[in-house]
């Protein structure tokens, strides 16, 4: 038990900080999607919204961690963040792993992603001309 919680705090402090090249998403107007980073909330760190993407294209609808099916201590699990594209257009998320007690402190990990909102299902119908007109 020692050894595993010796090995994962070993392999978090590894993580290099930086910006990670958006990651790009394609979605349609009204759908829902979500993003699931790796985390470890035994470690104090946890995925925070660094780049709230723009309300009028993309809304948060939440996040919850959920601890893998593991009987080790100390184990990790995944951050899982819903969101839903409300319109068509690009917006960015940009997400920080931190331990938010620690002010003034870079993030061990950062990664970006790059959301391009095609138009709905039923946006879609309509923007196409009908067969014979």
């Amino acid at each position: 038990m020692i050894l595993s919680l010796l090995i994962c705090l070993v392999f978090c402090c590894v993580t290099i900080a930086g910006a990670a090249e958006p990651k790009p998403i394609t979605v349609k107007a009204g759908q829902e999607f979500k993003l699931t980073l790796h985390a470890n909330a035994t470690t104090g760190y946890q995925w925070v919204l660094a780049k709230a993407p723009d309300e009028k294209l993309v809304k948060l609808l939440g996040s919850e961690y959920k601890r893998l099916d593991s009987k080790v201590m100390g184990s990790g699990g995944d951050m899982v963040w819903t969101f839903k594209a409300l319109a068509e257009g690009k917006a960015e998320i940009g997400l920080d792993y931190i331990r938010p007690w620690e002010k003034g402190v870079k993030p061990v990990e950062t990664t970006n992603f790059v959301v391009v909102i095609k138009a709905g299902k039923d946006k879609a119908k309509k923007l196409d001309p009908k067969p014979g007109s």
